[in-house]
């Protein structure tokens, strides 16, 4: 006997297939166009190095992801925009057929006019590939079975979603905002909320949430496949099919739920209206916090401008746009907006008490097991190297603890400091427990203030070891090259393997006995420092350089190169000048603080004198900076070549010979 229930009806799907097929066609195109058509294009180019398009996810990229994030967006749109229109929403629910029919039946409709063209393209794709024989080893069946179904699993989601969040409005336009606010307001909030606790929380590190926060958005995810050659692993691709299976039944719970008279309201349900309301205002206080933080360097009176003023915007905007109209102002409303301001003032104010103690915690010695003291970035860079930068060394780890415990002790002269007093270093603190957990402190440390402490840590070689500059010397490296720092063209480049092995040798050893005025010197480089090396997982052809700081004080480097005969061309010498004129700043009036030219500081000087001496001219060149800040001797070096090259010196950096002159 034929079973008088039915999951979904042919008829609707045949005619949703009519009247949205146009849907399946243009999707069809865009994806033909995006891959295979993009595929002959390159194999037609005559420089093109085709191992860099190892999987289609590289295959234009851009215009992939453009697609994958419009086309099933915009069918969720179309196949339930009935729901958004007061009179058609009560013509279809007035058929004969249960709601969760007319769901699955629409669902399906979609689901037909967006995998049918993937299958279509990838069988294209396939066969194009085949023809090319460049990409045929390259890009395999396996390649391609991955990307279909990669692509079929994101576009399912992105339908499912649009739909799911389309049960949550009564309009088609909200429907399509709040999809992709949805999308990215993980990624949005996360980040916000993250910065605004970095200066409300001294030391607060928002590490552990920047290295996540693309994996809250599969936009973001699809693109970081790209960039950072990063393939989604299996328990993302089933985190995302289980989070489809339950877009799907939680549409479809919405729909049975929804009053057919939401039609046309921005917010379809009212439990939800509090929600949206209390979110938007959330939201909008951040952002101001954030934007008033930025604009004017952390004053706090500024700080609260920006959450208030933030919060009342949005608070404004969120109840104009659920009563639809601009005239909402009688103090009811604002009731909500004042409790609403007391519970952020409380949760403001014991953040900013630290009544959980968080800025003064501190782990014991016998609970650490590994230390890691450096920059946040080359820590981040490291990491995603899977390098170890961490420290079992007990003297090391004593020393880093002894100075956590220092900048605790000083949080408040180090929290009133100006980014621009001194020379400051931002840090990270990142400990290893004995239970496993990780414990991460980041500051911004005045090296002045902390130079006791700091010594014993940023000369001990568990530091160093982690330095850009001596990372580097891990890779197979096949040339050295030395640019000088300065308006010459001559530079010094190292491809005899032995010198190679011998300069590699000299620079470890450099770095290795720097001292902390060598690390935080200022003054301005010799020149740089390039390593070419080959590039991983890339053909013979492929090189990558990277450039570190050739330093004043690395002698054994330039000992060595002289030994060889390429000192003179590796850097600025007192032969390639013709003369130095000097001038000195003797008072502020003389300076525009507006001005960061060092040729417009150098023109306001009083008096000028020319130096020919070149034992004078090397001492300057050893000891000059190109930093203009709060210098008083200025100097213009004039090159044989006609060029000028202007720097500075501080008080205690400029030769005696020089500050004579002045006398």
């Amino acid at each position: 006997m034929k079973s008088k229930k039915s999951f979904f009806k042919s008829g609707l799907i045949k005619q949703d297939i009519r009247q949205h097929g146009w849907i399946g066609i243009i999707y069809f195109l865009f994806l033909l166009f995006a891959v295979p058509l993009e595929l002959m294009q390159m194999a037609s180019r005559d420089y093109i190095i085709f191992s860099d398009y190892k999987n289609y996810l590289y295959i234009n990229t851009e215009l992939q992801v453009l697609i994958l994030f419009s086309i099933p967006v915009a069918t969720g749109l179309l196949l339930f925009r009935y729901l958004q229109n007061e009179a058609s929403v009560d013509m279809i629910h007035s058929l004969p057929i249960r709601r969760i029919t007319l769901y699955i039946s629409h669902i399906i409709s979609g689901l037909l006019l967006l995998l049918i063209p993937i299958f279509l393209t990838s069988i294209v794709t396939f066969f194009v590939t085949r023809s090319i024989p460049e990409f045929q080893s390259i890009l395999s069946l396996t390649e391609i079975l991955s990307w279909t179904g990669l692509i079929i699993l994101l576009t399912i989601m992105m339908y499912l979603f649009t739909v799911a969040v389309g049960m949550l409005t009564g309009m088609s336009s909200a429907q399509a905002i709040l999809t992709y606010i949805f999308l990215f307001l993980p990624i949005g909030m996360a980040t916000m909320v993250s910065y605004n606790l970095s200066f409300l929380l001294f030391g607060f590190s928002p590490i552990a949430i920047e290295e996540n926060l693309v994996y809250l958005s599969p936009f973001l995810r699809f693109i970081d496949t790209w960039t950072t050659t990063n393939p989604f692993s299996s328990l993302e691709l089933v985190i995302y099919m289980i989070i489809t299976v339950c877009l799907f039944f939680v549409g479809m719970g919405l729909y049975k739920a929804r009053k057919l008279e939401s039609a046309t309201d921005v917010i379809a349900f009212h439990f939800l209206k509090p929600v949206f309301k209390y979110g938007v205002t959330f939201c909008s206080m951040i952002v101001g916090g954030t934007y008033f933080s930025a604009t004017s360097t952390l004053n706090w009176n500024w700080i609260i401008f920006g959450y208030i003023s933030g919060a009342i915007i949005g608070y404004v905007a969120a109840e104009m746009i659920l009563q639809k109209t601009w005239r909402i102002f009688h103090y009811r409303i604002f009731t909500g907006f004042i409790c609403y301001s007391i519970l952020f003032a409380f949760i403001l104010i014991s953040i900013k008490t630290d009544i959980i103690q968080f800025e003064n915690k501190l782990p014991r010695m016998d609970q650490i097991s590994e230390v890691y003291y450096g920059k946040k970035y080359e820590m981040q860079e490291l990491l995603s190297k899977d390098e170890d930068i961490f420290s079992d060394s007990k003297l090391y780890i004593q020393d880093v603890r002894n100075l956590h415990e220092a900048i605790i002790d000083q949080q408040q002269h180090i929290e009133s400091l100006t980014y621009n007093e001194k020379y400051q270093e931002k840090v990270v603190i990142s400990y290893r427990l004995n239970s496993g957990k990780s414990f991460t402190r980041e500051y911004s440390l005045p090296v002045d203030l902390m130079k006791d402490k700091l010594k014993s840590v940023m000369e001990a070689e568990s530091y160093k070891k982690n330095l850009p500059q001596y990372t580097l010397l891990r890779e197979d490296i096949l040339s050295i090259k030395f640019i000088p720092n300065g308006p010459v063209t001559k530079q010094v480049l190292i491809t005899d393997p032995e010198e190679i092995k011998q300069l590699r040798n000299v620079i470890e050893n450099q770095l290795l006995k720097q001292t902390l005025d060598d690390l935080t010197d200022q003054t301005s480089p010799w020149g740089y420092i390039e390593f070419s090396y080959q590039k991983a997982d890339k053909n013979q052809q492929s090189f990558e350089g990277i450039s570190v700081d050739w330093k004043k004080s690395y002698h054994e480097i330039s000992k060595w190169l002289e030994e060889h005969g390429y000192l003179d061309d590796a850097r600025v010498n007192s032969d390639d000048l013709v003369n130095a004129e000097v001038t000195k700043i003797t008072s502020k009036k003389n300076r525009n603080e507006e001005v960061y030219s060092l040729v417009e500081i150098f023109k306001s000087g009083e008096q000028y004198f020319t130096i020919t001496d070149k034992d004078v001219l090397t001492k300057a060149l050893e000891r000059f900076t190109e930093y203009p800040e709060e210098q008083t001797y200025l100097i213009k070096f004039r090159l044989k070549d006609g060029n000028e090259w202007y720097g500075s010196f501080s008080d205690e950096q400029v030769p005696d010979e020089i500050r004579n002159l002045f006398k």
